[in-house]
């Protein structure tokens, strides 16, 4: 269920005031990418949204985005990303340094704001989609075990297959079971700080849309975990 409707973003966030988001590069993405002015839908990218708490470790992240498609065009964004307890945030700014976009996930719920006066390109559960491909832990084993080697499952429909490299996560990949759309989505890591909870540098390559996104962690605040309502 998706539901569009005005949201504040926790003071966390309100706290970053400058910081464009994945959002934004992933409209101008969906805008630039495709040669024809198709209207996506959401059969267009298949995956299923999984929970936020999913991602174990309540934080926000401020990061750089580099989203590059075709063979000379590429456009950055400064980001934030914020999971608390039960809700997952991406906010973008406008160059201003107003609030553009937010998307939250809480639950199965999408809440979406956008003050930019222009239709979004793309759904919001596609940002998502690429956001927890690159966060999430997909592999129980993998994680579980922490061990060098290569571990694969199938989740969702989906084959994955993830790579560890001293006790790190090094390259995770996508393939669709029933091969549609054909071709993988790859994801590579490079972690620059061994006291954090993500990598310091996060490279999906879409296979099946044509594009690719760099990720760059420079900053993490971890945040207390949230209490259940009594």
């Amino acid at each position: 269920m998706q539901r569009l409707q005005s949201i504040q973003p926790s003071r966390a966030l309100r706290a970053r005031p400058a910081y464009a988001g994945i959002l934004a590069c992933c409209c101008l993405l969906a805008a630039c990418a495709s040669a024809s002015a198709r209207a996506w839908n959401g059969g267009d990218y298949p995956g299923v949204l999984r929970a936020p708490e999913t991602l174990p470790q309540d934080g926000v992240w401020r990061q750089r985005v580099t989203a590059s498609w075709g063979e000379d065009e590429q456009n950055g964004f400064d980001a934030v990303l914020q999971k608390s307890g039960d809700t997952l945030t991406v906010l973008g700014l406008s160059p201003m340094g107003s609030m553009g976009f937010a998307i939250v996930l809480s639950g199965n719920e999408i809440d979406v704001t956008n003050h930019t006066q222009r239709e979004m390109s793309i759904p919001p559960h596609f940002i998502l989609l690429d956001v927890q491909r690159c966060f999430y832990p997909w592999l129980p084993v993998s994680a579980a075990f922490g061990i060098d080697g290569r571990y694969e499952g199938e989740v969702d429909g989906e084959h994955v297959v993830e790579v560890l490299e001293a006790g790190k996560l090094k390259e995770r990949t996508f393939t669709r079971l029933d091969g549609a759309p054909p071709g993988e989505i790859r994801v590579t890591y490079r972690w620059t700080r061994d006291d954090w909870h993500v990598p310091g540098e996060v490279v999906l390559d879409n296979g099946w849309f044509g594009y690719r996104l760099r990720v760059e962690t420079h900053e993490e605040t971890l945040l207390e975990p949230t209490q259940p309502v009594q």
